[in-house]
This record gives structure tokens, C-alpha cells and sequence, in this order.
């Protein structure tokens, strides 16, 4: 699976809309580079900053191999 995806791609395993995954990224300091965002980088930081979502990203970690 990429790592490396577009906040549509994101908010589609996160059960969110997009502009939520781009508010959640720029409030837990996670850089999106040419429309991207690093989906392990995204995820733990939600979870280390106990976001909303940082239910959600624990089950995206998993899924992705338990990162």
C-alpha cells in the first residue's frame, strides 16, 4: 500500500471528508508535499496528539501492517 497519499485518499480511510484531513494535518504539524501526506507520519501523530480521530488512525495502522 502507498504511503504517500492525497488528503481524498486519506479522508476515504478515515471515514472524513478531505478538508478534515487537511485541518487535522496542519493542527498536528504534518507536512503535505505536492498534494500528499505521509499516511504512517499522519496517523501517529493523531494518536500522539489524542485527536478526535486517533481512534480511527489505530485502526488505519493496523491495516496497514501495524505500523
Amino acid at each position: 500500500m502507498p504511503v504517500h497519499l492525497t488528503p481524498d485518499e486519506l479522508a476515504l480511510m478515515f471515514g472524513v471528508e478531505a478538508h478534515v484531513v487537511l485541518n487535522a494535518a496542519r493542527e498536528v504539524d504534518v507536512p503535505v508535499y505536492d498534494g500528499r501526506i505521509d499516511s504512517v507520519l499522519f496517523s501517529q501523530a493523531i494518536i500522539a496528539a489524542d485527536h478526535h480521530l486517533s481512534d480511527r488512525a489505530r485502526e488505519v495502522l493496523q491495516a496497514e501492517g501495524g505500523r
